[in-house]
């Protein structure tokens, strides 16, 4: 009898620690990640300041113009011609598609507006762009 009672002891208490340092590891996993997959692809992109910034609630795609003038749909480097192919199909299948573009402050004006025309041409009319919060200084 006394054999069963030791087991039935050593299953009355549960260790909860490894559990915890489980979970923890994992959400600083999850942490970084999401860190990750907000930076977009790893361009080190310098974004123009504004004071009248606003958070975009809906956005479908993110256009990213490098300083290089290279032009990325989300993760994948793309030509203005194949950009406007894609837009114009995503908007034939989803109607009210949103796209953010992220432009470097240092591009020529001109790749931004080619950008701009090709996602115009593609449907889309619900355009914004990206932009830093400018601090205000409230100076008196």
């Amino acid at each position: 009898m006394k054999h069963t009672r030791d087991r039935d002891e050593i299953f009355q208490e549960i260790n909860v620690i490894p559990l915890i340092d489980i979970a923890l590891v994992l959400l600083i996993i999850f942490m970084i990640t999401a860190t990750i997959i907000a930076a977009g692809p790893g361009l080190n992109i310098k974004l123009p300041r504004a004071e009248t910034v606003r958070v975009q609630k809906q956005v479908r795609f993110i256009v990213f113009i490098a300083q290089d003038g290279k032009v990325y749909l989300g993760t994948q480097e793309t030509t203005i011609r194949d950009l406007a192919e894609k837009l114009k199909h995503e908007a034939e299948r989803n109607e009210g598609t949103s796209i953010v573009i992220s432009a470097d402050k240092h591009i020529s004006y001109e790749k931004l507006v080619e950008v701009l025309d090709a996602a115009r041409l593609s449907g889309i009319s619900d355009i914004a762009l990206a932009a830093e919060a400018k601090e205000v200084s409230k100076t008196k």
